[in-house]
């Protein structure tokens, strides 16, 4: 019997199954500075690295931590302008702010169902002022954040942590991703229910008989629920 869902924050809960890099490349796109994937992906690693160490990013709220990626990733692309980086920044909020409110409303469901909710991100130490300030803390039990809790996906002890933080066995659980590697293969390895993000484009799934169920957008998961639960019945 499912009890609880666990959802991942970057590209999940903030992005509806669209990656950061992702949206970035769009976005400098639409900034007339596309550029190449592999040059991009360099800038992204390198902002990456930055926020796992810096302590300020620890503390930020969304604003805060995305104007501070995006300024590590312009100095490692050497473009130092500050417009590009306002516009990148006011462009990559305002789509997570939407998706906020709808996301809100599914939390908000789920918890009303009697499930229990949590997250469990790789984050830089701040995922759980990012829940506050994208409205979903009043939903979840719990906050699993690898920088605060030493554990990092795709390690499996990350959800096992998960499992005791919440007292339920790792079978009643749910963990719903974008990654099929860092989200699916290990919940699954620890006897968890998983849910893959696809996202709004169609992706070749590495393993159908790890996904118990396909999702191109959160909005399809109270509806993949009830049909599991048909399907139990």
């Amino acid at each position: 019997m499912l009890r609880a869902i666990l959802f991942d924050m970057g590209g999940t809960l903030d992005g509806d199954g669209l990656h950061w890099l992702d949206r970035f490349e769009k976005l400098y796109a639409g900034a007339g500075v596309p550029l190449p994937r592999a040059t991009l992906r360099a800038a992204f690693d390198e902002a990456e690295r930055q926020a796992a160490v810096d302590e300020t990013i620890a503390a930020a709220h969304l604003e805060d931590m995305v104007d501070r990626h995006v300024g590590w990733q312009l100095r490692h692309l050497s473009l130092d302008n500050p417009r590009l980086r306002r516009e990148l920044v006011a462009r990559f909020v305002k789509p997570v702010r939407d998706t906020a409110r709808a996301n809100g409303r599914l939390l908000a469901g789920l918890k009303a169902r009697g499930l229990q909710l949590g997250v469990v991100s790789n984050g830089c130490g701040n995922v759980d002022r990012l829940c506050d300030d994208l409205g979903y803390s009043p939903f979840l039990s719990i906050v699993v954040d690898s920088r605060r809790v030493g554990l990092y996906k795709p390690d499996p002890a990350i959800f096992l942590y998960a499992s005791a933080r919440l007292s339920l066995p790792s079978s009643s659980i749910m963990m719903v991703g974008d990654s099929f590697d860092r989200d699916v293969r290990p919940a699954k390895a620890v006897g968890m229910q998983t849910a893959w993000l696809e996202g709004p484009a169609a992706r070749d799934c590495p393993d159908r008989a790890l996904a118990d169920v396909s999702l191109r957008a959160l909005a399809d998961l109270p509806e993949a629920l009830d049909r599991q639960a048909r399907i139990v019945a």
